[in-house]
């Protein structure tokens, strides 16, 4: 009977069904936990926080603004007032951490890129000077040494670019003045070992730029697990006792409570599993 045409058909069809079914109600469910999420995209295409960090500060932005939203709720009640300005500091710490996080990419580049643009400018100036020399005298060696172009440099790792460029200098130094004739000045040329020391010595301060980049990223780590700590040991349990007198409030307190996995497409209510285990 299995093995019937009619029955493969069935089961097919049935199969795509269910299949359809599982996917409209994932669907629903994601579009469900949206509505309660104020701050879904807040930090969504952050470079440098990681996916849950991300999802973390998004529910906890939303917790503080379901009590904001609901201040008559806990104006009569001190300590849940002063849990939501701990929660609040929670958020501004943890945003200024992920400032300083971002600021290392942004860093790197501004106290490098400058000072290589200003280094293959040079560079090119005494090239040039020496590849007129070159041609001038007909110097075959140095006609092969003077080809390189503006692209060739740009696109050299730091170490041969720093290796070029003393190359260079120590070449120019020894026909300085065959090359003033071609516009090409001793200051040009000590420009150009002057720049190569700048950006070399840029290294160091990049690598103190990284250190507290990984600093602010365990800082960051930290201070999650502590507003996660604070959010169960403290803002939770004083949110129970209104589970049943005023249940519809405290449903909309686990709905914003629940971490969205912003990436992966799936969510995480770890108050509701609680509260199941618990019942």
């Amino acid at each position: 009977m299995q093995n019937t045409p009619l029955y493969r058909h069935y089961y097919s069809i049935t199969h795509k069904k269910r299949r359809i079914n599982q996917k409209e109600t994932g669907i629903k469910h994601k579009i469900f936990l949206l509505k309660h999420r104020t701050y879904y995209s807040t930090f969504k295409k952050s470079e440098n926080m990681n996916r849950i960090a991300i999802n973390f500060l998004n529910m906890l932005q939303s917790v503080v603004k379901f009590f904001a939203d609901n201040l008559l709720f806990i104006s009569n009640k001190p300590a849940l007032l002063n849990a939501v300005e701990k929660l609040k500091v929670f958020v501004r710490e943890i945003k200024e951490l992920e400032m300083v996080q971002s600021e290392k990419g942004k860093i790197e580049v501004a106290l490098k890129q400058d000072t290589r643009t200003s280094l293959i400018k040079a560079l090119m100036k005494v090239l040039e000077g020496i590849g007129a020399h070159a041609a001038a005298t007909n110097d075959l060696s140095l006609k092969m040494f003077a080809d390189l172009t503006e692209y060739d440099l740009k696109k050299m790792r730091d170490h041969k670019l720093l290796i070029t460029a003393r190359s260079i200098y120590e070449t120019a130094t020894k026909i300085a003045e065959n090359l003033k004739i071609w516009e090409v000045t001793l200051e040009d040329i000590e420009a150009t070992n002057t720049y190569s020391d700048e950006y070399d010595a840029k290294d160091p301060a990049i690598r103190i730029i990284k250190g507290r980049s990984s600093q602010a990223t365990t800082d960051i780590k930290e201070k999650i697990d502590e507003a996660k700590h604070y959010l169960k040991d403290t803002v939770d349990p004083m949110m129970k006792p209104f589970k049943e007198s005023n249940a519809l409030l405290y449903n909309h307190y686990l709905k914003v409570r629940t971490i969205i996995n912003i990436a992966g497409g799936h969510s995480k209510d770890k108050t509701d599993d609680k509260d199941k285990t618990t019942k």
